[in-house]
């Protein structure tokens, strides 16, 4: 890990447990071993290393979905949720893996809920990756199933928020991936049993 990356890393562990406005430079500096005034031969401040924690995170989620042939956006091709039964059990199981396994997102997300009414950069992020994003990918997936007769119709927005509500409330639970999974499993069975059409 270089230099940059090791400040990089060592400022989302401090904002994640401290929150942001409590971590100085000089702090950030000491966790990684180097003077403060070397910090800044790599960022200008705490908003540059910020930033860059928002930057290198995005950018882990992207890669995990792209290598796992998972969709990351809405715009992106969303068929893989036209499966059924255990086949789409496990898709969807393998899309939130990542929010409780990976090392620098569960940091991220812990550094976001902490800071959001601290910092309006954070909350704005906090409320667009959290809440509304999701939400929006739900509503997609859920209107291509209805459009190919898996789901029964109904309010996109509402089927939405019930969906996801669910995978939040474990997302703010601080729980670990074994302790979630089966939770998780279990909620999307209800929710498929509810919502899948029979036949199908």
């Amino acid at each position: 890990m270089s230099t940059k990356e090791k400040i990089i890393w060592e400022a989302l562990n401090l904002f994640s447990t401290c929150g942001y406005a409590a971590v100085s430079v000089r702090d950030i500096a000491a966790a990684v071993g180097i003077r403060e005034s070397s910090l800044y031969n790599h960022f200008q401040g705490k908003r540059a290393i910020f930033d860059a924690i928002v930057d290198i995170c995005w950018s882990k989620a992207e890669e995990y979905y792209h290598t796992h042939s998972l969709p990351f956006s809405a715009e992106d091709d969303l068929t893989i949720f036209q499966h059924t039964g255990q086949e789409l059990e496990e898709t969807i199981l393998e899309v939130f893996r990542f929010f409780f396994e990976d090392p620098w997102n569960t940091r991220f997300r812990r550094l976001l809920t902490i800071c959001q009414f601290e910092d309006r950069r954070a909350g704005e992020l906090y409320r667009q990756l959290y809440c509304r994003y999701p939400v929006e990918v739900q509503e997609k997936i859920f209107a291509e199933l209805m459009e190919k007769g898996i789901f029964r119709t109904g309010d996109l927005s509402a089927l939405a928020g019930q969906f996801y509500g669910g995978v939040f409330l474990l997302l703010c639970s601080g729980e670990g991936w074994e302790q979630a999974e089966p939770r998780l499993r279990e909620h999307i069975r209800q929710f498929t049993d509810a919502y899948m059409l029979k036949q199908q």
